[in-house]
């Protein structure tokens, strides 16, 4: 009887454990002695001036990007009957951000500055819109959308935010990315969300300056989805004054006007605006 019982209370707790820990990051982030240091889901702490010296000796401060084969994937059955217990929200509601000892700031982090430019993009399967991934987080109380860049094999460029609700010092607890989504149709793979990274300061403060993650992926029928869709080139710069930028993504409002049938899932559209 005592062994019944055990086993189903290992199972209920691997049934109920989450593939992210946000506690795990908010208690790491109180150990943390530098603004910079990365803190990833597991409560582990990445020591900024370690992450540095690694780098500085590397000389590595850019990366070359990588176009991937492009191969077409065949489309897994994914099972959805998990997400009709929970919303989904694109939270266009003002926010409030607290930084260090300032007043509260409310603002609109979806509002578009000037005429609304956005053209949506007709062919995600060539660069770069092929490496700008479509994201989907689950949180406690529902289900989130945000714009990745694929930057490595297996590694996303996000916001911050996207993972951490710094008000309720909370965050995600599942997710999946889906590279080049256009229409419902994914051709590319959809990647589970393993772990993610971000500043110990923005744990804390919420601070817009360092709203930046890294999410790390599981492979999708044993491929990585740098290796499939290929990934951006980065490099470091100190000064973007005048330079012209393109603005990739999927943006929750434009979800909402084109979405059919919440339960059946919605039209994920690619949008693109100069700058």
């Amino acid at each position: 009887m005592k062994k019944i019982v055990l086993i189903i209370f290992v199972m209920i707790v691997v049934i109920m454990s989450s593939i992210m820990n946000t506690r795990a990051t908010v208690l790491a982030q109180k150990n943390s002695h530098n603004a910079y240091d990365m803190i990833n889901s597991k409560g582990e702490i990445i020591k900024y001036e370690d992450y540095m010296k690694k780098l500085k000796n590397s000389r590595v401060f850019v990366t070359e990007g990588s176009e991937g084969t492009g191969e077409v994937l065949p489309k897994a059955e994914i099972n959805i009957d998990f997400k009709k217990s929970k919303p989904y929200k694109y939270n266009l509601n003002p926010e409030t951000t607290y930084i260090g000892d300032k007043s509260p700031n409310e603002y609109f982090p979806q509002v578009v500055i000037g005429a609304d430019g956005r053209t949506k993009v007709s062919n995600t399967s060539v660069p770069p819109y092929r490496q700008i991934a479509y994201i989907e987080l689950e949180f406690r109380d529902g289900w989130y959308a945000c714009t990745g860049t694929i930057i490595g094999k297996d590694k996303v460029l996000t916001n911050a935010h996207c993972v951490m609700d710094v008000m309720n010092q909370s965050g995600a607890i599942n997710g999946y990315v889906y590279p080049a989504m256009n229409n419902n149709i994914y051709s590319y793979g959809v990647y589970q969300i393993v772990d993610y990274y971000i500043t110990s300061n923005y744990v804390q403060t919420g601070d817009p300056t360092q709203d930046f993650a890294v999410l790390k992926l599981s492979t999708y029928l044993g491929k990585n989805i740098g290796d499939v869709v290929g990934y951006l080139p980065l490099r470091q710069v100190s000064n973007i004054q005048g330079t012209s930028v393109k603005i990739y993504g999927y943006p929750g409002d434009k979800i909402e006007q084109y979405q059919r049938n919440i339960s059946m899932g919605n039209d994920w559209l690619c949008f693109q605006r100069n700058q």
